[in-house]
């Protein structure tokens, strides 16, 4: 479903960034801001997951719904076909800046092989990935299909937004290191090193097109309680 409500009750990355959204959001807007180069004063408004809305997810058209996005020059439908990414945060600025956010607290979940879309559907996925692939500058022979498809599909909709609909729009990755309720917790060098391989692995270089559009965060759920 485009908006998906979600239970009270969750763990790992879905729970992190519930509590960094809804009980440190100075601290993540002020990590965020820093990763994107933005003024201090740029103020950031969380659209989900927030504890008013029930925490809802949102994909396909609700998401851009949620950013108060009305018009497009593509159509998301024309782009990408339903049951894309389920966003696990959204955010606007008060100038009008859109971010899409992607949360992990385990390495063992950035791993994903390949859609599960049938065949005519897969075809303008595919479709999609090699142009955004294209437009990122990346290695040709670089696969976006596998074995990091879902981080390749998050970065074509951000070539989405902004090249295709001229939308201010950014991508925000947020990686929780040493989180206890996951298998194997992960340090804040490990999730170093996994992001290294995967940009390697997608044939992205270290300046890309979109590279100042991208902005990633690794913070540590120790550091998060200490917040409290």
């Amino acid at each position: 479903m485009p908006r998906r409500q979600r239970p009270q009750q969750t763990r790992r990355s879905e729970h992190w960034i519930r509590v960094a959204v809804n009980e440190h959001p100075e601290i993540l807007n002020s990590r965020l801001s820093a990763q994107l180069g933005w003024d201090a004063d740029e103020r950031v408004n969380w659209l989900s997951p927030i504890i008013s809305d029930g925490y809802a997810e949102y994909s396909d058209q609700a998401f851009l719904d949620r950013l108060g996005v009305r018009q497009l020059k593509v159509p998301l439908n024309d782009f990408w076909p339903p049951s894309g990414p389920r966003w696990d945060g959204l955010a606007k600025t008060e100038s009008g800046k859109l971010i899409l956010v992607e949360a992990k607290a385990h390495i063992d979940e950035t791993v994903d092989y390949c859609s599960r879309a049938s065949p005519e559907p897969l075809k303008v996925i595919r479709r999609s990935l090699r142009d955004a692939k294209s437009a990122f500058a990346a290695t040709e022979d670089a696969p976006w299909e596998s074995p990091f498809y879902q981080y390749a599909n998050r970065l074509a909709h951000l070539y989405f937004m902004r090249q295709l609909n001229g939308l201010d729009a950014y991508l925000f990755f947020l990686y929780f290191a040493d989180a206890p309720d996951v298998p194997n917790p992960c340090t804040a060098e490990q999730w170093e090193g996994a992001i290294r391989l995967k940009e390697k692995c997608l044939g992205l270089g270290i300046t890309h097109p979109f590279r100042r559009f991208v902005g990633t965060v690794i913070w540590s759920v120790p550091d998060v309680l200490a917040s409290k």
